[in-house]
């Protein structure tokens, strides 16, 4: 597999992961403001507790849209660092392999007699 080939599905990767965290947000925004509605609506209508209801209800929503605003922006700058390493990946030559890499490769070619040094002469004793 090219390297052009792996950065293109870590990009599909990196897209489907935003597009998740993106519309899930929403859908989960959607629902706990949709849900906690009908228990402030019926705070709503009784005197004596309607105006703090209220106040709890407009404040609860906007917290609500706040931590999911957060959770898409962060997401947003997430997604735009990752683009930007991918791109300098992109940019950048394949890594040399380790001497480990190298090593666990079988070898196909027979070493070359003429050009190998001769091991080094046996010690006095």
């Amino acid at each position: 597999m090219t390297n052009r080939s792996k950065l293109s599905k870590w990009r599909g990767l990196a897209a489907l992961v935003r597009d998740a965290v993106e519309h899930g947000s929403r859908a989960v925004e959607r629902v706990q403001v949709e849900t906690a509605a009908r228990p402030f609506a019926i705070l709503e209508e009784i005197p004596g507790v309607a105006t703090p209801a209220k106040v709890v209800h407009v404040v609860h929503d906007l917290s609500v849209a706040g931590v999911h605003g957060s959770i898409r922006a962060v997401n947003t700058v997430v997604g735009k660092t990752v683009e930007l390493a991918l791109r300098a990946a992109e940019d950048e030559p394949a890594p040399e392999k380790t001497t480990a890499e190298a090593q666990d490769e079988p070898t196909t070619d027979a070493p070359d007699e003429a050009t190998e040094e001769p091991p080094p002469p046996p010690a006095d004793p």
